[in-house]
């Protein structure tokens, strides 16, 4: 018995399974993948020089920020209507390497970060592919105001079943949300590992069971069921990016965000979670889990 899938990277890798679920929402238009996935590029880039290109082969951002810029030009006080989008790298974990941009002046200059010509022994200036999303901007907000996403465990065992596991906890950004600047992190990304660092780091505000109304946690709860579903369906389809061997089980943490409208949007699947995000409170929560499994 194994206690992990040797091949998994249908699932695990963000570019990959963005591509597993581009494929499986054409063969099935009416899965819940078809709303509950942010519009999602992938997007490659070796140099700067090339970034015409690239965008050329991701013409939708490439015309989004062009008509940011138009509306900007006709209302620079408050326009209405900017589309967002949020940029990971494929392979990074831990929140490495995630920005927030709304213009191609600031995608550039963030792309500027990873690509120099200047030779560096920094894992960030090998990163080549990315997965840009649009950015959902009306989160619910709860906590004082702040944006967070939910890690719920889910354990696939054989080939396959999945479980997930009903005690899911809410990750809460660092400060209370607002839509700009796009490069105040501590607004608008929830990762705890990302706010560990801050010098009014508060694990109690940060880190809570799902705060929400029992009717509310159960739509929330089905809605992440049958997204499970479809994507394992969708993942394990393809054998040469996921094998659901007989003899393996794995313990996977899964991110999804809620919007304004209690819908929810899956964000990424992890392997072998961090279980120090639950905190020392909460450390029930993955006691329990390791009793059921």
């Amino acid at each position: 018995v194994a206690n992990a899938y040797c091949i998994r990277k249908g699932l695990i890798r963000k570019a990959q399974m963005a591509f597993q679920i581009h494929k499986y929402v054409a063969k099935h238009p009416q899965s819940i993948l078809v709303y509950a996935v942010p519009p999602t590029f992938i997007f490659e880039l070796d140099h700067l020089d090339y970034l015409d290109e690239a965008l050329n082969e991701n013409y939708e951002i490439e015309q989004a920020l062009e008509q940011n810029e138009a509306l900007r030009e006709r209302a620079a006080d408050d326009p209405v209507g900017i589309q967002r989008f949020i940029m990971k790298p494929s392979l990074t974990a831990r929140g490495a390497g995630i920005h927030i941009f709304d213009s191609r002046e600031g995608f550039e200059h963030i792309l500027s970060q990873y690509y120099s010509d200047d030779e560096s022994d920094d894992d960030s200036s090998q990163i080549r592919e990315w997965v840009i999303q649009s950015y959902v901007d009306r989160p619910l907000l709860l906590n004082g105001g702040r944006k967070f996403h939910i890690r719920a465990y889910v354990v696939a065992v054989g080939g396959i079943r999945v479980y997930l596991w009903e005690d899911m906890l809410s990750l809460f950004a660092g400060t209370p949300y607002h839509a700009a600047p796009l490069d105040d992190s501590g607004a608008h990304l929830t990762n705890t590992c990302l706010q560990m660092d801050r010098p009014d780091f508060d694990e109690s505000k940060v880190v809570k069971h799902a705060i929400v109304t029992p009717a509310q946690l159960t739509s929330i709860f089905d809605q992440i069921k049958a997204i499970l579903a479809d994507l394992f369906d969708a993942v394990t389809s393809e054998t040469t990016t996921f094998q659901a061997r007989a003899n393996c089980f794995e313990l996977f943490g899964f991110d999804f965000l809620v919007d304004a409208d209690f819908r929810t949007y899956l964000l990424e699947a992890n392997a072998f979670p961090d279980f120090k995000q639950t905190g020392t409170s909460l450390k029930p929560v993955v006691e329990g889990l390791f009793k059921a499994t």
